[in-house]
């Protein structure tokens, strides 16, 4: 059901915006910042920072304008890619999630909260998070009277009544609707899991050969880093959605943590998915395939987990390039722009 809020098109004002019939906006593989792409008339693609667009077009961040922009920076956390007349997706306009979870992860968390509650009930409060371990205690016939106790104790408790117990059920429905999406977050993890595993297995089979075994043991020492990141994530998660009455009774900020956390989980995990499909798709055994993939995930994890100052100075040696240069290229790109700019 779409309410008042939940839709607002791409409809930018400036001329800059307005005048190139193929454009689009999207995040830079490199730097992460929102880019203005954008191709010339005589056939060139030019992409440029949409900070150095408000700056040197002199767009006031306040205005209707740099609102807009700062909302399609954010897009960009959830969508590749953004072009004029679009829609901005829902986390940045109602704080609801623009994509779905199907019904099983919508079970695992319904279980996970029920469970809750009648172990809560019994004076023991134990939080469950194995699917498996969840459906076979929810499926008891014995655990679904005490669910249904637990519902009427649990109004009592939160002053609604037993004659009003359809709202805990509401309630706990709700919360249940926000934690699925944590749960698809949890076995999208695993897939990361499944890189490990790989790369453990490639450590074995490079054993002797030196420099192949180098990389990859590097990789696997940075995916440790990434592993931990997450699981800490999950873990803080788990601890302040474990006591379920504390949950119940601040439903609204709860709800907002939770969406705070599960979009920081589905940005980080979005930039795995083209390297988790070709990891889920190799062959484990000696060939430059592997050993391609091997490169191609440390040079994914090195500037997302290596020391700042180790990976600045590892990326000027590789690329042999000075910031200076790069400035200089886009300083170019938005003269040449501006310069059009003048004509029109």
């Amino acid at each position: 059901m779409k309410t008042p809020n939940s839709e607002r098109k791409i409809e930018l004002t400036h001329k800059i915006f307005k005048t190139f019939e193929e454009c689009h906006f999207q995040k830079s593989d490199i730097s992460d910042e929102a880019l203005f792409v954008l191709k010339m008339a005589e056939g060139s693609v030019v992409s440029l920072p949409l900070k150095a667009i408000c700056r040197e077009f002199d767009i006031d961040p306040n205005s209707a304008d740099g609102e807009l922009i700062g909302l399609i920076d954010k897009s960009l956390n959830f969508v590749n890619v953004l072009r004029p007349g679009d829609n901005l997706p829902l986390e940045v306009l109602t704080g609801e999630a623009s994509w779905a979870v199907d019904e099983d992860h919508k079970a695992i968390a319904y279980n996970r909260i029920t469970m809750q509650l009648v172990t809560w009930m019994s004076g023991s409060e134990e939080l469950i998070t194995d699917p498996d371990q969840l459906m076979q205690i929810a499926e008891d016939p014995n655990t679904k009277k005490k669910i249904n106790q637990a519902f009427d104790e649990v109004a009592e408790k939160l002053g609604f009544g037993k004659e009003n117990r359809e709202e805990v059920v509401n309630l706990v429905h709700q919360v249940a609707d926000e934690l699925s999406y944590i749960e698809t977050l949890r076995v999208k993890y695993r897939k990361i899991l499944m890189v490990d595993r790989k790369l453990q297995d490639l450590r074995r089979i490079y054993a002797h050969e030196k420099g192949v075994l180098e990389t990859v043991t590097q990789a696997i020492r940075l995916l440790d880093d990434a592993k931990k990141k997450f699981e800490n994530t999950f873990d803080e998660l788990d601890a302040n959605t474990g006591e379920i009455m504390s949950v119940l009774r601040n439903f609204t900020s709860q709800r907002q943590y939770i969406r705070s956390q599960r979009d920081d989980l589905y940005k980080r995990l979005r930039a795995w998915e083209p390297l988790i499909e070709q990891w889920e798709e190799l062959e484990l055994e000696r060939g430059p395939k592997a050993v391609n993939l091997v490169k191609q995930t440390y040079q994914f994890l090195a500037p997302r987990f290596m020391k700042v100052k180790q990976w600045l100075l590892m990326t000027k040696v590789q690329d042999g390039v000075s910031e200076q240069h790069s400035f200089k290229n886009e300083d170019e790109r938005m003269g040449k722009l501006k310069g059009k700019m003048m004509q029109w």
